[in-house]
């Protein structure tokens, strides 16, 4: 029997975290006497209001255990009731001059680190609202899924040996503060570093936050190619870490954490490391770039590619099609399991890599008995089985949307189907080989935000949590 005073005790902890974050860019605008601090000081109060009618009155449930059901119910709860919330200060501070399916579409694609904005000339925004957005991306990546394993840790029943994510409860704080202290330490790093190339302190904090947490939405289109020579590097590379599994970090602690000692990383920095050479090697060929140029350029541009971060990178216009093209299915990717990348994610390709290389085995020998091993652990029926239920749920929504998409709007099923399914990698909307812009998103109408809105959700929660309740199994008892 499901109890929904827990699911509610949990979403309501989860908006008092929400509020708490919000007073940082409150006291940006506060501290700089811009308007929208007003409105984030209203947007906390409001959300307090609503977090404390779900919480108050189910406090007694804070140390009961929250059934899988209930956690599910939980997580769904919260990415409704966190983008509503987030977007307060957008509605706010923009009164009638962006629509509230506009506020909501730009905090969605916020928190799913998705990347895609609405709003035409960012860098006029005040600096609270700037940071505001690129907090949210780090909250969507990050301190989304560290403040639900918070909630949901107070629910372990004393004595259980692993919650419903498989960490063992006893050193769960722990992990949780390894991983955040990690994340927490490459911002403040990254914001230093590129503070000392060049970039405004508001603007070197709100990049790092983007890059860390694969989001890319970026104040402004500024190209930084043209500016300081370190500042791509540096941004590469905090793209490249927001695409490892610091969960192993978490699992291990920091001195016993090897990333290099995991397979998936190991194919990671491969694909990573091949595409940067084929793009470098083209600039050489078909454009007059030196080869210092080319690389970090190039490496800016798969990183950002495959991690689905999508901070655009100036490719020469020689080879652009080939480029676009090559890196337009590099997105789909992903970085390791455990990140905050969006696509399909390292591991199942490995997965899918692993399952055709035993069926291609057996077909050669039909006497031998080979055990696909994937990440040194066997892949049971229950592994395949997810990993088709995923492919498939992942091609039906996308279909079922872009037949919604025609139907009701402009769109024709190629730019639909493509648009929907870059929404739903958490990259997107596509239309064609580039991300859509503000411009062209502001244009569309409200059933096309909305259904991108539905799709980026539903990417960043990987639709199994999304569609279990839909089934009549999950309300019985």
């Amino acid at each position: 029997m499901i109890e929904y005073g827990k699911v509610f005790y949990a979403t309501g902890t989860v908006l008092f975290i929400l509020a708490g974050i919000t007073a940082i860019p409150a006291a940006v605008d506060l501290c700089l006497a811009q308007s929208s601090g007003l409105s984030f000081i209203v947007s906390a109060i409001f959300c307090c209001f609503i977090a404390g009618l779900m919480f108050l009155p189910n406090r007694t449930h804070k140390a009961v255990f929250l059934t899988p059901k209930e956690k599910i119910l939980a997580v769904l709860l919260s990415w409704i009731a966190v983008p509503i919330m987030s977007a307060l200060p957008f509605i706010s501070s923009f009164g009638g001059n962006l629509s509230i399916s506009d506020c909501i579409f730009e905090v969605v694609s916020a928190l799913t680190t998705t990347g895609a904005t609405c709003i035409r000339n960012t860098e006029k925004l005040s600096s609270g609202l700037l940071l505001w957005r690129s907090m949210l991306q780090l909250f969507g990546g990050i301190g989304f899924t560290v403040s639900c394993c918070c909630v949901f840790s107070d629910f372990i029943a004393p004595g259980s040996e692993k919650d419903g994510s498989g960490l063992k409860n006893a050193s769960l704080s722990h992990q949780l503060k390894t991983l955040v202290s990690l994340y927490l330490a490459a911002i403040v790093i990254g914001s230093f570093l590129l503070t000392g190339s060049g970039v405004p302190p508001t603007e070197a904090l709100c990049c790092a936050l983007d890059a860390i947490s694969s989001g890319g939405i970026l104040i402004s289109d500024i190209n930084f190619s043209a500016r300081s020579g370190m500042i791509l590097p540096i941004l590469s590379l905090l793209m490249f870490m927001g695409g490892i599994s610091f969960i192993s970090a978490g699992n291990s602690g920091i001195k016993g954490f090897s990333v290099f000692g995991e397979r998936q990383f190991v194919c990671y920095a491969v694909l990573t490391g091949i595409g940067i050479l084929v793009l470098s090697v083209c600039m050489l060929l078909f454009s007059e770039t030196s080869f210092s140029e080319s690389l970090k350029t190039a490496a800016a541009a798969v990183i950002s590619s495959l991690t689905t971060t999508g901070m655009a990178v100036r490719l020469p216009e020689s080879f652009s099609s080939f480029a676009d093209s090559c890196l337009y299915v590099s997105n789909f990717c992903g970085g390791c399991y455990g990140s905050c990348t969006g696509g399909i994610k390292i591991f199942r390709l490995m997965m899918m890599f692993y399952l055709v290389k035993s069926y291609l085995i057996r077909l050669v020998k039909t006497n031998a008995v080979f055990i696909p091993i994937c990440e040194g652990k066997k892949i049971n029926e229950i592994d395949v089985t997810g990993l088709l239920s995923y492919f498939t749920c992942y091609l039906t929504f996308a279909l079922v949307m872009s037949l919604g998409l025609t139907l009701v709007s402009d769109f024709d099923f190629g730019k639909a189907f493509g648009a929907v399914m870059t929404s739903v990698n958490n990259n997107g909307p596509f239309f064609g080989l580039h991300r859509a812009t503000a411009a062209e998103i502001s244009e569309l109408s409200e059933f096309a935000k909305a259904a991108f809105v539905v799709s980026m959700a539903a990417g960043r929660i990987e639709f199994i949590s999304f569609l279990m309740i839909l089934i009549r199994p999950f309300w019985k008892k």
